[in-house]
């Protein structure tokens, strides 16, 4: 019984590290980000940009309701469109959305005239609901595993959480002007920067052949127990840190030199915060790197980009752990052994408290560089 999403005949499978080693990935990414971003902060401060040009509330219901209807367009342009022509599937609505968006900013009065307020909302539900529907799509043709197509569309789905920031922008941007310009500059500035990104990803579907792709360092074996306290002892000095620096905010902080010595304790909060990063930056850029020393496999990602997502990309590190478990345990089948990870430990610990994740996969990593087996929980 097989593990794929799809299994049509030919082709090369993808794993989440070839997904993440393409420029189209980071382009969808990027631009979906940009567009829930934007459009999060536009949707936040509408009703407010509405009612200044004299819309009544039956009047800007009317742009939901073409927001909501904009969704089944949306869906054409993802299953019936995007799956032979993706990049116009995608920019085709960013585009209309944008002329459309221009029009308000020498016409602020716009914002009250039901029939733009339709149109735009229109075109706005159309571009909104294409992306996650058309990137959908884009992995399943990649004909990767669960886990792999999960953890790259979970990757995805971060870009949601991530344009929660912005009605705290909006709001500024709103402040910042009458009319709410500042704001649809903001929004247009995202669609074009998102437009922009996506031109130069040909093809954006994942049905051709992963690159291949070797970095490998000589194994070496650490300490689990060391690599989870290096980590967990900065979190533990932070927050008494932190408990410092708030009991002493609540006094005098201008007596007795206090207020310099709350600023030598944020200082080293923010040294202690950069090394234990660092750390981690360092952890996942060698065990990627060693891993791949040990056998080549495509399931592994180059031990810069690893690094990189690990720090930088929400949940990217989490995702990383559970498909390093995956590959260890792999291994550990391929040589008649027990698995050398429990998975369902591995994801619970990898969103609960990284670094007890990570020893476990340190913990695996060096049973498998000579052959011992660390019996699964």
């Amino acid at each position: 019984m097989t593990d794929d999403i799809s299994q049509p005949a030919g082709g090369a499978e993808w794993t989440l590290a070839d997904f993440l080693s393409t420029y189209r990935y980071w382009a969808l990414f990027l631009a979906s980000l940009l567009l829930a971003f934007g459009g999060q902060g536009l949707t936040t401060v509408f009703p407010l940009i509405s009612r200044e040009a004299g819309s009544s509330f039956q009047t800007v219901g009317i742009f939901y309701l073409g927001s909501n209807a904009g969704w089944v367009i949306g869906a054409f342009l993802a299953f019936v469109v995007a799956t032979r022509h993706g990049r116009p599937a995608l920019i085709a609505p960013l585009v209309a959305c944008a002329l459309v968006a221009i029009a308000v900013i020498p016409a602020p009065a716009l914002w009250a005239s039901p029939a733009f307020l339709f149109v735009f909302g229109l075109l706005f539900g159309t571009a909104r609901a294409v992306f996650p529907l058309a990137i959908a799509i884009f992995l399943v043709g990649g004909r990767s595993g669960r886990i792999d197509f999960g953890c790259a569309l979970t990757l995805m789905s971060t870009t949601i959480l991530t344009s929660g920031l912005a009605p705290v922008v909006a709001s500024w941007l709103y402040q910042a002007g009458q009319g709410g310009v500042p704001l649809t500059l903001g929004f247009l500035a995202c669609l074009v920067v998102a437009v922009l990104l996506l031109l130069p990803a040909q093809p954006l579907a994942f049905d051709d052949a992963p690159r291949q792709r070797h970095r490998p360092i000589a194994p070496q074996k650490r300490s689990p127990l060391m690599v989870a306290v290096i980590l967990v002892v900065p979190m533990v000095l932070i927050f008494l840190l932190s408990l410092g620096i708030y009991g002493l905010q609540g006094g005098d902080i201008e007596a007795g030199g206090t207020f310099e010595f709350t600023q030598l304790l944020a200082l080293a909060v923010l040294v202690i915060a950069i090394a234990a990063l660092i750390y981690l930056a360092w952890w996942c850029y060698r065990i990627h790197g060693e891993l791949a020393g040990v056998a080549p496999s495509q399931r592994l990602l180059t031990p810069f980009a690893a690094m990189l997502i690990a720090v930088f990309v929400p949940l990217g590190l989490p995702v990383l752990l559970m498909t390093l478990g995956d590959l260890l345990n792999d291994r550990g089948g391929e040589s008649g052994k027990r698995r050398l990870i429990s998975i369902a430990w591995l994801a619970f610990w990898s969103f609960l408290f990284p670094p007890v994740a990570i020893a476990l996969v340190q913990n695996a990593a060096n049973r498998s560089y000579d052959g011992e087996v660390l019996q699964a929980g």
